[in-house]
C-alpha cells in the first residue's frame, strides 16, 4: 500500500475513524470511577549485581549473569509464598496491636477491620504486643487448610479487605531496575496511606531476608559438599602412602632410585673387576707353570710333598676369607653405609672389618713364611741347567702360588658374590613394580585432593562474596505518603480513544488488504491479461463540472483508441465493428456503448450501436419492445440463430431500413460470456472487443476461463475497460485528476509522492 493510497483511506473513512474514537472514550469517561484516593509509596535498594561486591580482582562483568541476577530477585518478590509472608506479616503487625492509630490506618478501614477480626476469630492467634508471635500463628492457621477466614481473606476476589490486604492488590507492587545502574526501585499504590507504608516497609523486610536465605542456602550446600569430598580424599590418600611406607620399611629402602642407580653402577664395576681377576689368575698360572719347568722333573717330584700341599690349602682359605672382606667391602657397600641389601648379604661397620683384615693378613704372612721354609728345606743349593740358580726360581715359583691362590679364592668369591648380586636385582625389579603402582595411585589419590582443595577454596570465595552481594544496602527506605496521587482519568480517556482509533484504522487497512475485488485498472489487466484501454469511475446522482470534465476525459480516450485502430488497419474496412463484451451480466456494457458512440458522432464519425436483447437476460417483452421503437442509430434486436447470424442478418431479421454501408463504426453488445450462447461469427468477422468489468466484484476462475475461449473464438486485438471504480484510480489511466485542490493538499500529495523538487520551464 502506497503513502497516497493511505492517506486516501484515511479520507474516505474520516468519520468512522473520528467517531469511533470519541464513542469509546465518553463510554470511558462515563464508566470510570476516579472516586478513591491513592497513595504510593516507595524504596531504593542498592543491589550491587552489575557492579560491585566481588572479592576476585579480575572478575569480568556478564550482563547475562547480571540479568539473571535481576530477574531471580524480581521473580523471587512475585512469587506467591513471597506475597503471603509479606500479607501475613502486615496483618500480624495491625493483630497484635490494642489500638490502630489513624495515621497507620484510616478510621473506615479500621472499622472494617474490626468488624472481620473479632476477639472470637483471633482468640488463639493473636499475642499482644508481640508481631512475631502473632506472625507464627497465623502461618500455622493459614496453611492448616483452605477454608479459614485468613486465607479466604488473603485469596478471594470477594473478599471485602481485598483491596488492602488481598493477593490480587500486592501482584500490583512494581519492582523495576533503574536504568542499567544496581539500584532497584520497589512502589506500592493503595487507597490507605498507612496500610501503604507499613505493607512496603514488610515488603523491603521480607526480601531482603528471602534473599540472603536463599543465597546462604546455596553457598553453605556447596561448601559442605566440598568439604566432605576433601577428606574422604586425604583419607585415601593417607591410607595409599601408608602403604607405601610400611613396604619401604619392611625391604630397608630408603630411596629406591638412588640403591637401584647405585647398584647397577656396583654391578659394572663388579663386571669389570671379575675379568680383571680372571686375566690374573691365568698370568698366575702361566707363571708357575714356567716356574717348575725351570726347576726341572726331581724339583717337581719334592713338591709332591703333603706339607706343602696343605700349606697352600690353608693360604688359599686366608686367601678367600680376605677376598670375601675386600670385595665386600668394594663392591656392595655405598659410602654412606648402606645397611642391608638382602638376607644373605649382611655388611658389618669398618671397625670389625678392620679388625678381621688385620687377623686374616698376619695368618696368611706366617703360612708363606712356612712354605718358604719348606721350600728352601726342598731345594738343594744348586745352579739348574741353564746356569740358574734355584733359589731365585723358587722364590719365582712361590711368588706364583701364593697368586694363583689368592686369584682362585677371589674369583671364587666373585661368583658367589655374583648370585648374590643377580638375587638382589630380582628382589629390586618385583619392589619396583609394586613401588610404581603405589605410586600412581598415590598420585590419583593427590591430584583428586588438590581438585577438591581448590573447589572448596572457590566454594569459600563464592560464600564469601555472596555474603557480600547477599547483603542489599537500602538507599531509600519506604516513605510515608502523604498526598494522594493525581487522577489518571484523563490520561486513560486518551488512551482509549488512541486504542479506537488505531484498532477502527487497522481494521481497515485489514479490509484493504483482504478486498480481492477488481477495484484497480491494473489489477483488472493483470487477471484478464488484456492490454487497458481505459475506465470509468461509479457515476454519482449529481454531477459537478469537474465529474463531467472527466467523464468527457474519459470517453474521449475509449473513442480515440477505437479511431486508432480504425486507422492503423491499412485496408480500413468499413463498417469497423466494435464488440462489447463483458463475462458476467450488468456491467455497464449499453451505458458505456452509448456514452461511446454519442462521442465519436460529435466528433463527425457516422456510429450505429447495436445491443442484443432476449428474454432469456431477464428483460420483459415491454422492454424489448421500448428498445426496437429507439432511433435508427441504435437498434435493439433479438437473436434467432445466434451462432449462424452475421450483422446483415440480424438487419434482415430486424427488417429495419438500416444500411451498414452509411456506417463507419458499428459497437456491437455481446451478451455475458458465462451462462449464454455467444455470435460465433460476429466475433470471428469483427474487427475489435472490448471487455467490460465492473469494479465492485471479484475476479475468479470463471471469468478466466470465459476470456480463454473468447480469445479462442476471435482474430482479432482485445481491450478491458474498467467500469465503476474510484475516481482516484483513474491516475493510472489519465493522470492528474481534474479538481480543486488546497495548496496545503497539494502539497500534502506531492510529499506523499516524494516530488519534493519543481522544475520551471
Amino acid at each position: 500500500m502506497s503513502i497516497v493510497r493511505f492517506i486516501r483511506l484515511i479520507k474516505n473513512h474520516l468519520a468512522l475513524l473520528l467517531l469511533t474514537p470519541i464513542i469509546i472514550s465518553s463510554m470511558t469517561l462515563l464508566l470510570l470511577d476516579d472516586s478513591s484516593l491513592n497513595y504510593v509509596s516507595s524504596c531504593k535498594v542498592y543491589t550491587g549485581f552489575a557492579s560491585g561486591y566481588s572479592i576476585k580482582n579480575n572478575a569480568r562483568r556478564d550482563f547475562y549473569a547480571i540479568k539473571t541476577k535481576f530477574d531471580n530477585f524480581f521473580e523471587s518478590a512475585k512469587s506467591r509464598s513471597t506475597q503471603e509472608e509479606i500479607i501475613l506479616k502486615t496483618l500480624a503487625f495491625y493483630l497484635a496491636k490494642e489500638s490502630i492509630p489513624q495515621q497507620e490506618m484510616q478510621i473506615d478501614n479500621q472499622s472494617l477491620f474490626d468488624d472481620i477480626f473479632t476477639d472470637e476469630v483471633t482468640s488463639n492467634i493473636v499475642v499482644k504486643d508481640n508481631h512475631e508471635k502473632t506472625f507464627i500463628n497465623l502461618s500455622k492457621q493459614y496453611y492448616a487448610s483452605s477454608d479459614n477466614i485468613f486465607y479466604l481473606i488473603i485469596n478471594s476476589r470477594e473478599s471485602p479487605l481485598r483491596h488492602l490486604f488481598g493477593l490480587d492488590k500486592l501482584s500490583e507492587i512494581e519492582i523495576n531496575q533503574e536504568g542499567t545502574s544496581d539500584l532497584v526501585l520497589m512502589t506500592y499504590e493503595s487507597i490507605d496511606p498507612g496500610i501503604t507504608f507499613e505493607t512496603m516497609r514488610i515488603t523491603l523486610d521480607v526480601l531482603l531476608s528471602k534473599v540472603k536465605m536463599i543465597k546462604f542456602a546455596e553457598s553453605n550446600s556447596v561448601v559442605k559438599y566440598f568439604q566432605g569430598e576433601v577428606i574422604r580424599a586425604q583419607k585415601k590418600l593417607d591410607e595409599a602412602e601408608k602403604e607405601l611406607a610400611i613396604l619401604m620399611t619392611k625391604n630397608n629402602i630408603t630411596n629406591y632410585y638412588e640403591q637401584t642407580k647405585w647398584l647397577a653402577s656396583r654391578n659394572e664395576d663388579f663386571e669389570v673387576a671379575f675379568q680383571k681377576e680372571k686375566l690374573g689368575l691365568a698370568a698366575a698360572e702361566a707363571a708357575e707353570k714356567e716356574a717348575i719347568a725351570a726347576m726341572g722333573i726331581s724339583s717337581g717330584i719334592k713338591m709332591k710333598n703333603n706339607k706343602i700341599l696343605i700349606l697352600r690349602k690353608s693360604i688359599r682359605k686366608l686367601n678367600e676369607r680376605k677376598v670375601d672382606k675386600s670385595i665386600l667391602n668394594g663392591f656392595l657397600l655405598s659410602p654412606s653405609n648402606v645397611k642391608v641389601l638382602n638376607d644373605s648379604t649382611i655388611t658389618t661397620n669398618n671397625l670389625d672389618y678392620k679388625t678381621n683384615e688385620d687377623s686374616v693378613n698376619q695368618a696368611l704372612i706366617l703360612k708363606q713364611q712356612e712354605l718358604n721354609k719348606h721350600i728352601s728345606e726342598l731345594l738343594e743349593m744348586k745352579n739348574s741347567a741353564s746356569g740358574i740358580q734355584l733359589e731365585d726360581i723358587a722364590n719365582k715359583w712361590l711368588e706364583s702360588i701364593i697368586k694363583v691362590e689368592e686369584y682362585k679364592a677371589r674369583i671364587i668369591q666373585f661368583i658367589q658374590f655374583e648370585k648374590e648380586f643377580e638375587a638382589s636385582y630380582s628382589r629390586f625389579s618385583k619392589l619396583g613394580s609394586q613401588l610404581k603402582q603405589l605410586e600412581r595411585k598415590i598420585g590419583v589419590f593427590e591430584r583428586d585432593y588438590l581438585d577438591f582443595v581448590v573447589s572448596l577454596n572457590d566454594a569459600k570465595l563464592i560464600e564469601e562474596n555472596i555474603k557480600m552481594s547477599s547483603s542489599l544496602k537500602v538507599i531509600d527506605p519506604p516513605f510515608y505518603p502523604l498526598d494522594p496521587e493525581k487522577s489518571k482519568k484523563i490520561l486513560i480517556v486518551i488512551l482509549t480513544g488512541l486504542v479506537g482509533f488505531i484498532f477502527c484504522l487497522g481494521i481497515l487497512i485489514g479490509l484493504e488488504y483482504l478486498d480481492e475485488s477488481i477495484r484497480t485498472p491494473k489489477k483488472l489487466s493483470k487477471v484478464s491479461k488484456l492490454d487497458l484501454i481505459g475506465g470509468f469511475p461509479i457515476i454519482e446522482n449529481t454531477l459537478v463540472m469537474e465529474d463531467k470534465i472527466l467523464h468527457n476525459k474519459l470517453i474521449k480516450q475509449i473513442a480515440t483508441f477505437i479511431n486508432y485502430s480504425y486507422y492503423e488497419d491499412h485496408k480500413r474496412p468499413e463498417p469497423f465493428v466494435v464488440l462489447l463484451f463483458s463475462t458476467r451480466e450488468k456491467e455497464g456494457k449499453t451505458k458505456l456503448s452509448e456514452l461511446i458512440a454519442k462521442e465519436l458522432r460529435n466528433s463527425g464519425e457516422r456510429t450505429l450501436v447495436i445491443n442484443s436483447s432476449t428474454v432469456n437476460q431477464g428483460e420483459s417483452e415491454n422492454t424489448v419492445k421500448n428498445k426496437e421503437s429507439e432511433p435508427d442509430n441504435i437498434m435493439c434486436y433479438r437473436p434467432t440463430n445466434i451462432y449462424d447470424e452475421d450483422l446483415s442478418d440480424i438487419i434482415k431479421n430486424q427488417k429495419t431500413n438500416i444500411n451498414l454501408d452509411n456506417y463507419r463504426y458499428i459497437l456491437f453488445e455481446v451478451t455475458s460470456l458465462i451462462g449464454n450462447d455467444l455470435p460465433i461469427k460476429i466475433i470471428k468477422n469483427a474487427h475489435l472487443s472490448l471487455l467490460i468489468a465492473k469494479a465492485s466484484r471479484v475476479w475468479n476462475k470463471a471469468d478466466s476461463m470465459a476470456i480463454n475461449t473468447y480469445k479462442s473464438i476471435s482474430n482479432h486485438p482485445l481491450g478491458c475497460i474498467i467500469n465503476g471504480t474510484m475516481v482516484d484510480e483513474l491516475e493510472t489511466i489519465i493522470g492528474e485528476i481534474p479538481k480543486k485542490r488546497s495548496p496545503l493538499r497539494k502539497k500534502i500529495k506531492k510529499m506523499a509522492k516524494f516530488e519534493f523538487r519543481v522544475n520551471k520551464f
